[in-house]
């Protein structure tokens, strides 16, 4: 197993030194990037554009959400509308009716029953049972035009929120586009890196020195969620991906869990509210371990120490220590 992911994150790293494929866009000259006088600098300056561009791609991810739980809101309230209003209609056509009958049987009204009753106490039954009529089918209107005005309102409000969401995802997705020019800034800088600071030749170094130790104590499907995502490993880093054969980091802990019976957002700051949350140094396999404040990381632990995770743009899926970034917390799943 270590060895066959070996072979894929060199086989990645190939391609990826050779044609970029790996980042899907357009490789830039080494020009387009002014080259910073030394590899750290310039390695220095790939990692802050990569943390920035992962950032967006992360907001990007929750708009989406966002958006879709929003439409599910608005389909939901416009259905109760519809019904409501369906009622409100059909009980003011039927007051009608009878509001109509009682005008046809007793054209002058009260003065019509008075003449028609065969007593006073006939009368008053009459008009008691007028009024109660009457009454009782007012009290329906009122109740149903009151379902139907909550449930217009409920149905504007849910819109009203539909419309920020969808004004939320027009500005991620202008942001997306921003991450397009990232991505050609990000591809001059890898190109200007020396080759021993290479991000991606970082990753495979520290995935075959790291010392492999065995999956820790796990339930069933975190240790299935974990063979997923080692299975991952030399695998792309590609913004919004969720497999099968690139993700970005909520996209394979997603992808990883998914194929263990658990279904995840595709957002690490989302992730981080399910499952019961453990401390340090309670981390095991399967847990969930969430980097940077806001959190816009996120990885799947291999055991107290270690972790699979799609690191950054321009480095495959890799094994890397949980304490390599700043941790923020951490979920159990099963």
């Amino acid at each position: 197993m270590a060895s066959t992911g070996r072979t894929q994150v060199i086989r990645a790293l190939t391609v990826l030194a050779l044609t970029g494929a790996a980042v899907a866009v357009p490789a830039v000259s080494a020009e387009a990037v002014p080259a910073p006088s030394t590899c750290e600098q310039t390695r220095t300056a790939f990692t802050a554009n990569g943390d920035a561009a992962e950032k967006v791609a992360e907001q990007l991810n929750d708009a989406k959400i966002a958006k879709a739980k929003a439409q599910k809101q608005v389909a939901a309230a416009t259905t109760k509308a519809r019904a409501t209003s369906a009622d409100y209609a059909e009980a003011a056509h039927d007051f009608k009716q009878i509001v109509s009958g009682e005008l046809k049987s007793a054209p002058a009204g009260q003065l019509a029953v008075f003449f028609t009753s065969r007593s006073p106490k006939d009368f008053a039954d009459q008009m008691a049972l007028m009024d109660y009529v009457a009454g009782r089918k007012g009290q329906q209107i009122d109740q149903l035009a009151g379902i139907r005005s909550t449930a217009l309102k409920a149905q504007a409000d849910v819109q009203a929120t539909l419309a920020e969401r969808t004004k939320i995802e027009e500005t991620m997705t202008a942001k997306a586009a921003d991450l397009h020019k990232r991505a050609a800034t990000l591809t001059g800088l890898l190109q200007n890196l020396c080759a021993d600071d290479q991000p991606g030749v970082q990753a495979a170094r520290a995935s075959r020195d790291m010392p492999r130790v065995d999956v820790g104590p796990a339930s069933s499907a975190a240790q299935k969620a974990v063979q997923t995502a080692v299975g991952k490993i030399g695998d792309p880093y590609v913004w919004a991906a969720a497999g099968p054969n690139s993700f970005d980091c909520s996209g394979l802990t997603s992808y990883a869990w998914a194929a263990a019976g658990v279904s995840l957002p595709h957002s690490s700051s989302q992730q981080y509210n399910y499952g019961t949350h453990v401390s340090r140094s309670e981390v095991r396999a399967g847990d969930l371990v969430f980097f940077y404040s806001p959190i816009h990381h996120v990885g799947i632990a291999i055991n107290n120490s270690q972790m699979v995770n799609a690191p950054t743009f321009g480095v495959p899926v890799s094994i890397a220590s949980i304490d390599a970034m700043p941790y923020v917390g951490a979920t159990r799943l099963g």
